[in-house]
């Protein structure tokens, strides 16, 4: 993904941690998840899947969109799920009730006002590095073996 000149990779979160991170969002099933830069899908599908809540991610990279799409497809939950082809940095996200976010500070930085300027009660999900200069609601750290044991943390902040 680019803006600019900027180059954002793309890692996955391993799976404990997405559980992780969906379990601190615990969101509801009449509830918009929005995962911005959702590289393969796993975040938005095991929304949809484990939570039943409407689930929104938004990929520039061509191919991570098609599969996740595939995988959307494959697993029947167009009805809930959808991966939109496009950039973060221009994508509406403002209904949201929760966005989940595996991004590098710059990228948080520059993403905060939009963060900030959502809906009362909205949550938003950080893998590995807070949003610059807010406190977040919660911290929780977990170890994934699929990381050689890495320790990964999760923000959880709630808009008020």
């Amino acid at each position: 993904m680019r803006r600019g000149g900027e180059r954002i990779p793309f890692v996955p979160s391993p799976i404990g941690v997405v559980k992780k991170m969906l379990s601190l969002a615990d969101p509801k099933p009449d509830e918009l998840l929005v995962d911005l830069g959702s590289g393969d899908g796993r975040i938005i599908i095991a929304a949809a899947e484990n939570y039943r809540c409407r689930a929104f991610g938004i990929e520039l990279d061509e191919k991570l969109f098609r599969k996740s799409m595939s995988a959307i497809s494959t697993k029947l939950l167009k009805d809930r799920a959808r991966i939109i082809h496009g950039n973060l940095y221009n994508f509406d996200f403002s209904n949201a009730d929760i966005v989940t976010l595996y991004l590098l500070p710059e990228t948080l930085k520059v993403l905060k006002p939009k963060l900030l300027s959502l809906k009362r009660g909205s949550r938003i999900v950080c893998h590995d590095f807070p949003i610059p200069g807010i406190k977040p609601s919660e911290i929780a750290t977990i170890k994934s073996s699929s990381t050689g044991n890495k320790l990964h943390r999760i923000y959880l902040y709630e808009i008020f």
